[in-house]
């Protein structure tokens, strides 16, 4: 199988000099395929990774030069109406990087016109805080990773992603770089919907990036994901790749307020727990 995954994300998805991945992706990932092979009665197949930019893994999937994406891939309207998901597997939030030494960027309310902000390009964050910041100056890099080295020289002044993937850069980093929640300074209105102060700017559900109308294929996955949840693998996965202090943060934090809770993993039904994505309609161009 080829899966199409990141390379640069420190806790997620990342490729050492080596060329071996590690991070909670690639555990989830090869215990996607595992579980899906023996379920079938088939022998688990060899995996090539294959690293998936944010603008290309829609590409990817429709020209069918991947499997499936398992890469901190967001689902929203947009990208179910392209591809199928399966999950979501993981919840986290929209945050900020800032330096270590940077005293004057306590909350996002102190990102005034005279601050830089790095995101990648067509990223959901990007996309966030384009319309929720428009006074903010944004620049969109190829990767975080890259947003990262541009906060370490000074060239930006924070760095917003998911705080799953912050949490992995700032881990790597911890004498350079701290993490900052990113909460809706005042009442806004976000899709239609008023979001008061204090929320958070988004909530990111990441799934696994599907061939466009492979029901069969997003039920296996989600089959296999219930089972990573059940017996408590899938918690064991997301310690090890991003210590205790950000999974616990994670479960207790995003993960349970939607049911997805270790007390309830045994008795609450997977699609309590992770919710489809909007059906896709259509076929895509």
């Amino acid at each position: 199988m080829i899966l199409g995954v990141k390379a640069d994300q420190p806790g997620l998805a990342l490729r050492g000099a080596d060329g071996q991945y590690s991070g909670f992706d690639i555990d989830l990932a090869r215990y996607l395929v595992r579980e899906v092979a023996a379920s079938r009665r088939k022998p688990e197949p060899t995996i090539t990774w294959r690293e998936s930019p944010t603008p290309q893994r829609e590409r990817l999937i429709d020209n069918g030069e991947v499997d499936a994406v398992v890469a901190s891939y967001s689902i929203d309207a947009a990208r179910a109406a392209k591809v199928t998901f399966a999950g979501p597997y993981l919840s986290t939030r929209q945050g900020l990087l800032v330096r270590k030494d940077e005293t004057t960027i306590a909350t996002v309310s102190d990102l005034g016109r005279d601050r830089t902000l790095c995101s990648v390009s067509g990223s959901t964050s990007a996309r966030t805080v384009a319309s929720l910041l428009p006074g903010v100056r944004l620049l969109e890099y190829d990767s975080y990773a890259a947003c990262a080295d541009a906060l370490a020289r000074r060239t930006v002044d924070a760095v917003t992603t998911d705080e799953v993937i912050l949490a992995g850069f700032a881990a790597q980093r911890p004498d350079a770089f701290r993490l900052v929640d990113m909460l809706l300074p005042k009442d806004t209105c976000v899709d239609g919907r008023l979001r008061t102060a204090g929320s958070p700017f988004s909530v990111e559900r990441y799934g696994v990036g599907l061939a466009r109308g492979d029901d069969a294929a997003r039920d296996a996955v989600n089959a296999a994901l219930r089972q990573m949840l059940e017996t408590g693998e899938w918690e064991r996965a997301l310690r090890r790749a991003v210590g205790d202090e950000e999974a616990g943060r994670t479960i207790e934090r995003d993960v349970a307020p939607t049911g997805w809770s270790r007390a309830s993993a045994t008795s609450v039904s997977w699609q309590r727990r992770v919710p489809r994505a909007p059906p896709a309609r259509g076929r895509a161009g």
